[in-house]
């Protein structure tokens, strides 16, 4: 049977960072059983044969647990899951920043739980003067140490002879915490207490103490300072967005490329019209679809977890807390907004940053809001249609399409915060909503942790979110392609222009026939793709020579500035695509969240078209 043991610590102690190191690439991410929190799971091997499974748990700062990350912890620590086997703990600490990491120490020795304890950054605390009488520090906790270092590898071989030990002589850990023990985490003599213990055994244990952080306390004169700081968190952000679009666009349009050339050889060797389409417009196309993506999610990621190693990430969250916290999101959310402006579906992933449940849904409801890339092509070409481009005041600079879609990416973001708002009066407070971090040194990224993150976050939305996206493009396929007549499929008898006909009426306020309704449907599957649709059933052909002006006359032609300016509303608010339904799905455990996402996103779609129908004769 593969023995287990877990880590357990404070945010920011370099847990996961170890973890890495006694792992290697021999890891997995998952969900705990029921909730969505994230588990990391790894092996230590011997010989290429795994002996030892490592889990990752969430930091958690006490044993007052109030997030979901905490409790998942807490419940691990205390193994209220009676089908797991008993399973040992190595608790990490940071060498540089004992005071406070040694609390969650003291809590678990006085619970009676014995203690493997790793003492991790101690070539930082070295270097910055500290030197402790280890020996008298683990008779003090009753703790086997091993000082330990993830970036350099110091002490990883001896830290896995000690749980190798620990796991040999395994004692019996049916612990439990009584109620009328949790009620005194909270006390104020109770937490004295322990900070008073806590001082005491620094007192005796340190030889010499810890030298202040100049070269942080330094940078944070200008990272955390009320002006400058904002200036630089935007600079960053913008910095990290743009590179975001032209980092991706070259890998993003290789995959495109890729697929493209694998549909040119089918369409070569597949006589077959039906299979033929079969294969070039439902599965290729499926998994081109889900391929183009994966650029975007793993370069922001990449961002991400550079900006937490560094030590960064805290210290914006800290910046915009106060002003994101009155619109119902904490100040972790400002990343995940952002990036979701290149794309809903990174962003929804990127709200893991977000430790509060309850914050974190906020955001996720609120993302598809923001002005995805997918919506430009029909931005673009709606826009194209009712816009005249013509300068503005005269200023060349500023013409006036592009003012009008920056309003529209402004009115996408300020309706994310007064929909923010809303889900803050309406959801019920689950627990105490507070920003409770510690924060870190500066410190330089090492490259194979950023690595190692991005190729997880990478598998996960291949496996969790690939499928789903893979079999709806196959059922959109079909609707669009059947039924044929004498091996022929059009458009206009199609399923979907059935389906299409269907909800006309419907839409019949917002001006939209079965044309437009036909091509609201493959839409479901990516936004961009509407323009094909429209071209399909206005009989225009997609990359011909003056493609979008003949789009455009067809359009206002067709149906009339109102219905298109109505069309351009209904997008700025429409539900995301399937893709983004998906990863919801999985980033909540639950079909309940997305469905509720959809359905109001849904409804404000259609009431803000209705109203942009109405009023269009004032504009045009």
């Amino acid at each position: 049977m593969l023995k287990q043991v877990a880590l357990i610590g404070m945010p920011n102690v370099g847990k996961t960072a170890l973890f890495n190191k006694l792992t290697g690439s021999f890891q997995r991410v998952a969900n705990f059983p029921g909730v969505t929190v994230e588990k990391k799971t790894g092996w230590i091997s011997e010989n290429g044969e795994k002996t030892i499974e490592v889990i990752d748990l969430p930091g958690l700062y006490s044993l007052d647990a109030t997030t979901l990350d905490e409790k998942v912890t807490k419940d691990f620590l205390l193994q209220k899951d009676k089908t797991q086997h008993s399973i040992h703990f190595v608790l990490v600490l940071d060498a540089t920043n004992l005071d406070k990491s040694l609390y969650l120490a003291f809590q678990l020795k006085k619970l009676g739980y014995p203690l493997l304890i790793a003492l991790n950054l101690m070539d930082e605390a070295e270097k910055r003067g500290l030197k402790l009488d280890i020996k008298l520090l683990s008779q003090e906790l009753n703790a086997v140490i091993v000082p330990t270092s993830a970036s350099t590898g110091l002490g990883t071989q001896e830290l896995i002879l000690k749980i190798k030990d620990l796991l040999q002589n395994p004692d019996d850990l049916n612990l439990s915490l009584p109620q009328e023990i949790q009620k005194t985490f909270r006390s104020p003599h109770y937490i004295n207490g322990i900070f008073k213990e806590v001082d005491e055994l620094l007192s005796k244990v340190t030889i010499h103490p810890l030298k202040p952080d100049s070269l942080s306390e330094h940078i944070d004169q200008w990272v955390l300072h009320p002006v400058w700081g904002a200036v630089i968190l935007i600079f960053i952000l913008l910095l990290m967005f743009q590179t975001l679009f032209s980092w991706s666009a070259p890998l993003s349009d290789g995959i495109e490329f890729v697929f493209s050339f694998l549909g040119e050889q089918v369409s070569m060797h597949v006589s077959d019209k039906t299979f033929k389409s079969f294969l070039v417009d439902g599965v290729l196309s499926g998994v081109g679809g889900v391929l183009v993506f994966l650029p975007q999610i793993m370069i922001l990621f990449l961002f991400i977890q550079f900006l937490e190693d560094i030590g960064y990430l805290g210290r914006a969250a800290f910046m915009m807390d106060a002003l994101m916290r009155r619109l119902g999101l904490p100040g972790k959310a400002v990343i995940p907004l952002l990036s979701s402006h290149a794309c809903a579906i990174p962003g929804i992933m990127a709200t893991r940053v977000i430790d509060n449940y309850r914050e974190r849904l906020i955001t996720m409801m609120v993302i598809p809001l923001t002005t995805c890339s997918a919506r430009l092509p029909v931005y673009a070409l709606l826009i194209g249609a009712l816009i005249p481009d013509r300068a503005v005041g005269g200023i060349e600079f500023f013409r006036l399409p592009g003012l009008v879609l920056f309003a529209l990416y402004m009115f996408g973001f300020l309706s994310a915060m007064l929909m923010s708002l809303i889900f803050k009066k309406s959801l019920p407070q689950s627990s105490p909503s507070m920003l409770l971090m510690e924060l870190p040194p500066y410190r330089i990224p090492k490259l194979k942790n950023l690595m190692l993150v991005m190729l997880n976050k990478g598998k996960i939305f291949l496996k969790k979110a690939g499928g789903i996206i893979l079999i709806i493009s196959i059922i959109i396929w079909f609707l669009v392609s059947f039924p044929q007549n004498n091996g022929e499929s059009h458009i206009e008898s199609s399923y979907a222009a059935s389906i299409g006909r269907t909800f006309e009426p419907l839409f019949k306020p917002l001006g939209f026939d079965w044309r437009i309704t036909t091509a609201l449907i493959p839409s479901i599957g990516a936004r961009e793709v509407v323009v094909s649709a429209l071209s399909l059933v206005l009989s225009i052909e997609e990359g011909s020579e003056g493609f979008e002006e003949n789009m455009s006359m067809a359009l206002v032609n067709q149906f009339g500035a109102g219905t298109l300016l109505a069309l351009l509303v209904w997008f700025v608010f429409a539900p995301q695509c399937i893709s983004t339904f998906a990863v919801m799905r999985r980033e909540t455990n639950s079909y309940l969240w997305p469905t509720v996402m959809v359905a109001y996103t849904l409804l404000l779609a259609y009431g803000m078209a209705f109203l942009a129908r109405q009023f269009s004769s004032f504009l045009f």
